[in-house]
Formats: C-alpha cells, structure tokens, sequence
C-alpha cells in the first residue's frame, strides 16, 4: 500500500510508551470533554484514567494494545484496542473493540483518526474478527459521523461514568460480512 505524503507514521506501544499514552489521554481527553463536564469530574477521571500504573497496567493487559500516531515528528494521537476478555462488553467474543481513539486538536484534519481506524480494521483482519466495535459518547457527533463513514451502524448503548456523572455511550459495530 503506497503511503500518503505526509501520512501519519504508526507505531504499536510498549510499556516504555506509558507517559506519552497518558499525555496524550489527558490532553485529547480534556479538549474534547473538558467544556462538557465538571472540572471535579474531568480531574477524578483523568487522575485515575491515565495514572501512570493504570496505564501501565492497560499496556500490559492481554488482549489490549495501544498505537500511537506520529506527525511532523510528534505524537499526535493513539488508539486503544481490546480483544478477548480485555473488552469492556463481555458479550463480544470475536470482534475488536476500539475503546480510545482520539487526536490533538492541533493535529485533525490530518487524516490521523483515519489511519488509525485503518490500523483497527488491519488487526481485525489478522486475528479474523466478525467486525469491529466501540462506544461512542452520545454528543459526540463529529465522531458519531467519522464513524459512519467507516461502515459503522448504531446498535445500543452502556453507561460511562465520569467522575460523578453516569452518562450514555452508544455502541456501533462495523460487522465483516456473514458469520
């Protein structure tokens, strides 16, 4: 596959990546929800979230992997994945969960967020996934219609607690053809 010009480079993290993993946690986090919820809220979640042990911990958990996105030599995004037991819905044996996908502000438009769903769909491939799926806050609807875009359909929906507050993800799957 020929490499766009100026395309994202893609690397899959180790635990010596756990500061970048939380720096940029933090960062796309609170830019993309700071506005959204209490500064209470966004501090209890963002502490415990990306405390360096927790991520070292994700780093290190079976079936989970994370990948960072470089451009013009820095990191600019990261995407989490789960697999098997390490997803956050137990009725989902056989598909890839994309938990975290996010991207620094100064970065979108870029087609980061792009390759790395690209990158998503290539690991659901190599371990012949039925499709992929994740959870996506229901006000989120730059990302809701990112998502379309890549073949994703609304199919429910599970809570996410930040800090105090428990609010709505719905859930999108992008199924690979017939079981």
């Amino acid at each position: 596959m020929e490499q766009r010009k100026n395309a994202p480079e893609i690397h899959k993290a180790t635990v010596n990546d756990f500061e970048i993993i939380a720096h940029l946690g933090v960062a796309t986090f609170t830019e993309t929800f700071g506005s959204c919820n209490s500064d209470s809220d966004m501090r209890v979640y963002l502490d415990d979230a990306f405390s360096a042990d927790r991520t070292k911990s994700e780093l290190l958990t079976d079936g989970s992997a994370f990948y960072i996105a470089y451009a013009d030599g820095r990191p600019a995004a990261y995407m989490k994945t789960n697999t098997g037991g390490a997803q956050t819905e137990r009725d989902r044996e056989g598909w890839l969960e994309i938990q975290r996908l996010y991207v620094l502000a100064a970065f979108k438009r870029r087609h980061i967020g792009s390759a790395l769903m690209r990158t998503a769909f290539s690991e659901a491939q190599k371990i012949r996934a039925k499709g992929v799926w994740l959870g996506v806050w229901e006000h989120n609807y730059a990302a809701q219609e990112f998502y379309k875009s890549f073949g994703f359909v609304f199919v429910g929906s599970h809570d996410f607690v930040l800090g105090t507050d428990r609010q709505t993800d719905l859930i999108m799957e992008c199924p690979f053809g017939k079981d």
